[in-house]
């Protein structure tokens, strides 16, 4: 007993010690959970199918662009340990780039929020496509980039999610009768990510871009999968008789990636939608998958899965096509694959 006293006193003298070494800043469990949450690829493309679905009756006027936008974390501690590169393209063409921003995330006590700051690139050329190739700002400094302290977002969690704001009137910018300001509303939970982006005229408040305060971009989360085609050559029979076209990267919010049949230059897509119809009561979620051709409305086959699916296939005996969730090796349980 007495060697056994002394090791338990020692052992409570350990614990406040321990305590004594956590963080005492208020947001640092909020701001990982955030981070994660950031990170990834998000689409409104089920926001624009709802709204161009006659059941809706959404004027064209009110209408969204369709954009996709793609967040990645980088290793950059000059700038913060929270630091992503931000890229954004519409009409579902990876060519047509809107927007390249570098974001840090960091606490602001004084604000009792998350500030997010949006850094502008001053060769926005040399970072492009920097989410697939983080290596591109490998070197990144400084004087690369400018921020605009006005334009910071500020967030806040609420319930289970966050909400993010730039301060009223604050970012501000143009001469005279164009001067203007902007509104970037954001709400980000787990799957979602809602923003409100436009710009407003100082003199009359009246709408000069983008869309009004109540009728947010509405993005979903993408799920990532790495696709497998295959075109089977006439009168031959065999896996490797034919054509195959591997590791194309597919995104399930409405990604669409084309493919040419060698052997007479016939096109064919290969389509995935994450669909939550909002019509519908029973199994209103399912992922959909289909093969289609260039100017036609009509898919030459299809598949339907689960939400949750890893993987995916279609066989037309002549053509084939397979894809699985990226990351994924066929034997993790699928709450890791997830995280």
């Amino acid at each position: 007993m007495k060697a056994i006293i002394p090791f338990l006193v020692i052992q409570l003298l350990l614990i406040p010690t321990a305590q004594a070494q956590q963080p005492d800043d208020p947001f640092a469990r909020d701001i990982k959970i955030m981070a994660q949450w950031f990170e990834g690829e998000f689409d409104n493309e089920e926001q624009l199918w709802f709204e161009a679905d006659p059941r809706s009756a959404t004027p064209d006027k009110a209408r969204h662009l369709r954009i996709h936008t793609l967040h990645r974390r980088l290793n950059q501690p000059a700038f913060g340990e929270f630091v992503f590169y931000v890229e954004e393209y519409k009409n579902n063409n990876a060519d047509e780039v809107i927007r390249q921003r570098l974001v840090t995330i960091s606490s602001d006590r004084a604000e009792k929020a998350i500030r997010m700051r949006q850094g502008f690139f001053k060769d926005s050329s040399a970072a492009r496509g920097a989410y697939l190739d983080p290596g591109k700002l490998a070197g990144l400094t400084a004087e690369d980039v400018f921020f605009i302290d006005q334009c910071d977002v500020l967030w806040k969690r609420k319930a289970g999610q966050f909400e993010g704001a730039m301060g009223d009137r604050a970012c501000v910018f143009g001469e005279g009768r164009e001067r203007r300001y902007s509104v970037h509303n954001l709400t980000l939970s787990a799957t979602k990510f809602w923003r409100v982006d436009s710009t407003f005229k100082i003199a009359d408040d009246s709408l000069h871009v983008g869309m009004p305060i109540d009728q947010p971009f509405e993005l979903r989360r993408a799920k990532i999968f790495i696709c497998e085609a295959a075109f089977r050559n006439e009168n031959q029979t065999g896996y490797d008789s034919g054509q195959i076209i591997k590791d194309l990267r597919l995104h399930s919010q409405g990604g669409l990636v084309w493919i040419t049949r060698e052997s007479d230059g016939a096109r064919y897509g290969l389509r995935l939608r994450d669909k939550e119809y909002p019509y519908y009561e029973e199994r209103p979620d399912f992922l959909f998958f289909s093969i289609r051709q260039p100017d036609s409305a009509r898919s030459v086959a299809y598949s339907v899965h689960d939400s949750d699916s890893r993987r995916l296939g279609i066989n037309l005996n002549w053509m084939s096509a397979n894809c699985h969730r990226e990351g994924y090796d066929f034997r993790e349980p699928l709450e890791l694959l997830e995280q």
